[in-house]
């Protein structure tokens, strides 16, 4: 099965960009730009999905 991507363009404020700079320079160094955005994009996803299970199992309890 091919892989299917979708194609979308971000802009963010300066700090972010230089904490992205930041990361690039220091982690990513040998991968491209978009490998590093599809990690901390999914980093996040990731830790949302976390927080909202937390909440929703400490809602369940009270």
């Amino acid at each position: 099965m091919a892989n299917v991507a979708t194609r979308f363009m971000l802009t963010v404020p300066v700090d972010m960009a230089e904490k992205a700079e930041a990361i690039k320079k220091n982690l990513f160094y040998d991968k491209p730009y978009a490998e590093m955005y599809r990690q901390l994009i999914q980093l996040g996803m990731d830790e949302i999905q976390k927080k909202a299970a937390k909440e929703n199992r400490c809602e369940r309890a009270s």
